[in-house]
């Protein structure tokens, strides 16, 4: 099988992956959506609790802020500093998390696999997955709870242990395609 059979743009396996890469970037895209449509609500439940509604009525939506399991808020206003700090940090690094998977599958759909900026994509998301296990942590810590999960920063470290087995596969393949 030569080099032109495997990019062909004829190759069902090719359109498959295509295929589940467009799905991916646009279910990303609708939880994308889906975020700011419920942070945007959120916002708006805290303005009018701000602004003297007081109590919430039964039976309504109630909207409630957490960046640990511990750490429950009913308004923005209720959370301390340090924790709205790290906490923005964390979603800022979920978004970028979101930002890297769509672009990552945009290299897929185009059929660009072992390139070095889809490794590039795929180490920069292993280290957000790291950010996040840690920003996590430090929440957990300041709710003084001692139940801290290695999960992330396991995961993490193999998305980038992956990306760097990748990189150099590429990079032999590289070196092979210019010897004669």
């Amino acid at each position: 099988m030569n080099a032109s059979e495997i990019t062909s743009k004829n190759n069902p396996r090719l359109k498959r992956i295509k295929i589940v890469s467009r799905i991916f970037r646009v279910l990303i895209g609708i939880l994308a959506m889906t975020w700011m449509l419920l942070s945007a609500l959120f916002v708006l439940a805290s303005i009018k609790y701000a602004l003297g509604s007081g109590q919430p009525i039964p039976g309504t939506i109630q909207f409630h802020i957490s960046f640990s399991p511990h750490q429950i808020y009913a308004s923005p206003f209720n959370v301390p500093l340090p924790v709205f700090l790290i906490g923005a940090v964390q979603l800022s690094m979920g978004g970028f998390g979101l930002i890297l998977l769509n672009r990552l599958f945009a290299f897929y759909e185009r059929g660009d696999f072992f390139k070095a900026e889809n490794i590039r994509c795929l180490k920069f998301l292993g280290l957000v997955i790291i950010g996040i296990w840690f920003t996590q942590t430090i929440l957990e810590l300041m709710a003084l709870q001692n139940n801290i999960e290695g999960s992330g920063l396991v995961y993490g470290i193999l998305i980038v242990f992956i990306g760097s087995i990748m990189d150099e596969g590429r990079k032999i393949q590289e070196e092979q395609d210019l010897t004669v």
